[in-house]
């Protein structure tokens, strides 16, 4: 007599005849997967856009600067002021008068706005009157009248070489002192000589 068969055991890794066990799910673990599903896009984008940022920085950081604008030269270095001739006879109430040729060689046009002389007894007039915008390669012309306002302390040697100028390029202003040369400093005492003789600086005689 043969012996019955008894209930078939549950095979490894099987539960009374059901699949395979799962592990069980935490339920912090289902809240992280199910955010990050959800905001999946929202992350790689967030993620994305530092990436270029950092990129971008890099770039910024290591790119070659710009060449620095060069500084225009000083007025005085640009114009540049000649004695061209006195004019004779002079106009009426000078003592003398002369033409001036001033150029402007390189850089930004210079202004010429004022030209004087180092004397209190004399005085300048400018025609035309200033100032004077003098653009690169131009040449303009200037009449200059002396007047003597006081003929006892006018000088009658060549010591008054200067004349002053006030200069300006839009990114200075600058007073400079220029030298016209020989010929206007003994064509100036030659004038000043006739313009003020020395007989008229003698003392009047007082009352006999």
């Amino acid at each position: 007599m043969s012996a019955g068969i008894g209930p078939v055991e549950p095979g490894e890794g099987t539960e009374g005849g059901q699949g395979p066990r799962r592990a069980p799910r935490t339920r912090g673990a289902d809240w992280i997967r199910s955010r990050y599903v959800r905001h999946r896009r929202t992350v790689l984008t967030v993620a994305s856009a530092a990436v270029l940022a950092a990129a971008a920085a890099r770039i910024y950081a290591t790119r070659p600067e710009p060449p620095r604008p060069e500084v225009p030269p000083a007025p005085s270095q640009a114009l540049s002021l000649t004695y061209a001739d006195p004019v004779e006879p002079a106009p009426d109430g000078a003592a003398f008068a002369f033409t001036v040729r001033v150029r402007t060689e390189v850089g930004p046009a210079v202004t010429v706005e004022r030209i004087g002389q180092p004397s209190q007894a004399l005085g300048v007039t400018i025609r035309p009157s200033l100032p004077a915008t003098v653009r690169v390669g131009e040449v303009r012309e200037l009449l200059v009248l002396i007047q003597a306002k006081d003929c006892v302390h006018v000088a009658r040697n060549s010591g008054l070489p200067f004349l002053e100028v006030t200069l300006s390029n839009g990114f200075q202003k600058e007073d400079h002192s220029y030298i016209p040369g020989d010929r206007y400093a003994r064509d100036l005492s030659v004038a000043l000589t006739r313009a003020c003789p020395e007989a008229r600086d003698a003392t009047p005689p007082g009352p006999s």
